[in-house]
């Protein structure tokens, strides 16, 4: 029994022994799997594969076409695009430009009406204190003359009156 573990020993070790245990095994997979159905439908994969890349390179290809088409005139369209923004930014500033100057003419105008109206505003009420002024230096110099000129009371008084007499026929 010694020799026949000795033996084992040697076959398991022996690289013969395992190459024919894989084989085996290899073939016995292959036997229960159907490898040649795989091997085909890989095949068929690969073939289908290659049939879609071929379609895309060439839908790749009439994009690609299409692409070059328009960017053919890219240039030309992009001046134009350009020439007509100009064009409304022009019209824009003119307008703008326009508009300010009216809004200005007005501003001005109704400056000049406040700055005239404040003057006669004004005018009118130096004209007033003047007047004030004018009133009260007069009934000063009146209090102050009848003070200094007792007699000069009593010949207004009369004058008064007889004015009132005047008046009244």
């Amino acid at each position: 029994m010694k020799e026949f573990a000795e033996i084992w020993d040697l076959i398991v070790r022996s690289n013969t022994f395992n190459f024919v245990l894989l084989v085996a095994i290899f073939w016995f997979l292959f036997k229960k799997i159907n490898v040649s159905h795989f091997i085909e439908k890989l095949q068929q994969d690969i073939v289908n594969t290659i049939e879609n890349v071929k379609k895309s390179k060439e839908l790749a290809g009439e994009k690609l076409s299409k692409a070059k088409d328009s960017v053919k005139n890219l240039e030309s369209d992009i001046k134009a695009r350009l020439d007509q923004a100009d064009v409304t930014a022009k019209t824009i500033s003119d307008s703008i430009y326009d508009s300010t100057e009216k809004r200005i003419e007005i501003i001005k105008s109704n400056v000049e009406k406040t700055i005239a109206t404040e003057e006669k505003s004004l005018s009118a009420k130096l004209t007033e204190k003047a007047a004030e002024a004018a009133v009260a230096i007069a009934k000063n110099h009146i209090i102050n003359t009848l003070k200094n000129r007792p007699d000069l009371h009593d010949k207004y008084i009369d004058e008064s009156i007889q004015e009132l007499d005047r008046i009244q026929l």
